[in-house]
């Protein structure tokens, strides 16, 4: 049905073979599991299987037929022999659920009758017997992916390739893709699944071809998907990275008995109040009185026994000017700055270059 004869695949810029030498045989009626990391090599193995790629070196046998001696012109022939189910369903998203599995036998031209008799027995089968009418965004996920189904098993091909059929589902939905497979399988359709589904693959016990880095590492008949190669490698680098528990000192664990007790509140004042009656008794400087803003202006004649506050206030950048005169005889505003600047120079300890009289 299938075989692989040291098949080689190296894509154009990259150092690594996405397929080295592989050797692989598929009999007719089998169903395998290709299992593996993604960039393992599981979906160049189907693209080559359909002949949508081609090997570097090695050649491929599918159906029969050896695909190196496949034209392109009759590709399309060798391709109604088998079915494709991709990942994204590939429906068209303006035709019927009807029309979208109908389509694939107007193409291989078979007849109106044929048609209107074939798509309701496959539609029926894969579980979608009431939704021919419906379009594709109408359906779910799990109905959609049916729908692929279901056009590519419906001109009954020898051989059947499923890419990730379960990887946008839910696990109830894709249990009963992997039922529909496997009840397509047993009417004797050759059935290949590319898949990371873990939990089908051990509960249906198939064979299973793991692929790693381009290679096949494991080929088991009734197998599960145990353990894969990238999986174990990712294992033992984390063992090695991990510290060793038996080197490290024993923990030891503190029981409510064994800790400090904590001193109460009660405890904690009292203390406080001990500390505070310890401390002495210091006496504060009294603060002298300050100058009142709205005081009158003080006389040019000022003298050393003058009050303190009085000479801090006049030390002052030019003390507090009237708005008005307090009366008839009371000296211009600029007499008053004048006298005010030179009390400054007098008494302050200012730099006579920066602050001189008023002129």
């Amino acid at each position: 049905m299938i075989l692989f004869d040291k098949v080689t695949k190296k894509y154009p810029g990259t150092s690594r073979p996405a397929l080295d030498a592989i050797d692989l045989t598929i009999e007719r009626g089998e169903f395998v599991f290709l299992v593996g990391a993604s960039g393992s090599g599981k979906s160049s193995c189907l693209r080559m299987m359909i002949k949508e790629d081609k090997p570097t070196t090695g050649q491929i046998h599918v159906l029969g037929q050896n695909l190196s001696t496949v034209s392109s012109r009759k590709v399309p022939y060798f391709r109604r022999r088998l079915g494709v189910v991709f990942q994204d369903f590939r429906l068209l998203p303006n035709k019927t659920v009807f029309d979208n599995v109908a389509f694939t036998l107007q193409v291989i031209g078979k007849s109106r009758g044929f048609i209107q008799e074939a798509v309701p027995d496959v539609l029926k089968m894969v579980g979608l017997g009431g939704k021919a009418s419906r379009y594709p965004h109408e359906l779910s996920g799990g109905e959609q992916q049916r729908v692929a189904i279901a056009r590519a098993i419906v001109n009954k091909p020898a051989l059947l390739l499923a890419d990730e059929p379960t990887g946008n589902l839910d696990p109830a939905t894709s249990a009963g893709i992997m039922a529909l497979l496997e009840s397509i399988n047993a009417s004797g359709t050759t059935v290949v699944v590319a898949t990371h589904a873990a939990d089908f693959v051990d509960q249906m016990k198939k064979r299973v071809v793991e692929l790693s880095a381009g290679v096949i590492v494991r080929d088991e008949r009734e197998s599960g998907y145990g353990t894969t190669a990238a999986t174990a490698t990712a294992r033992a680098s984390s063992a090695k990275r991990a510290p060793s528990t038996t080197a490290s000192p024993t923990t030891k664990i503190v029981t409510m008995s064994e800790t400090p007790q904590v001193e109460s509140q009660t405890d904690a004042f009292q203390r406080l109040r001990t500390f505070a009656t310890d401390i002495p008794e210091t006496t504060l400087d009294a603060v002298p009185p300050m100058p009142d803003p709205f005081a009158p202006d003080v006389d040019a004649s000022i003298t050393d026994t003058q009050d303190m506050s009085t000479l801090v206030y006049d030390m002052l950048d030019s003390g507090v000017v009237s708005r008005l005169p307090r009366d008839d005889d009371a000296a211009p505003v600029t007499e008053r700055l004048r006298a005010q600047s030179q009390r400054r120079r007098t008494y302050a300890d200012d730099d006579p270059a920066d602050v001189g009289p008023v002129q």
